[in-house]
């Protein structure tokens, strides 16, 4: 309307309609491709979200169980605490440290 104010031009009710028509079919399909466009990218951040949580969860359970077997044979009373398997429980226990203060940070280092 400004526009037709400036231009001193007569516009009908008719074309009024038609150009606000216009204006809500394309704003309408704005807004549904934006939506449609942000939904792709959520189920991408979710797949990739999902993608590394498993990976994250696989070296856990490793290690997790890592740990059990070097404890499980140090108390059996066969192994040193001072050898080989003492450190891979305690590297295993350092990678886990790593994890979690990766993925939490500030809860693991503010129990400390």
């Amino acid at each position: 309307m400004d526009l037709a104010i400036e231009e001193k031009t007569h516009i009908s009710s008719d074309e009024f309609r038609t150009l606000n028509r216009c204006l809500d079919i394309a704003i309408a399909d704005a807004v549904t491709s934006y939506g449609l466009a942000r939904q792709v990218l959520n189920n991408d951040d979710a797949e990739s979200l999902s993608v590394r949580l498993d990976a994250l969860s696989e070296e856990h359970r490793r290690l997790v169980d890592i740990a059990i077997q070097a404890y499980s044979a140090i108390r059996t009373g066969h192994v040193g605490v001072t050898g080989a398997t003492s450190n891979l429980l305690m590297h295993a226990l350092d990678e886990l440290h790593y994890i979690a203060e990766q993925i939490l940070p500030g809860i693991s280092s503010a129990k400390h």
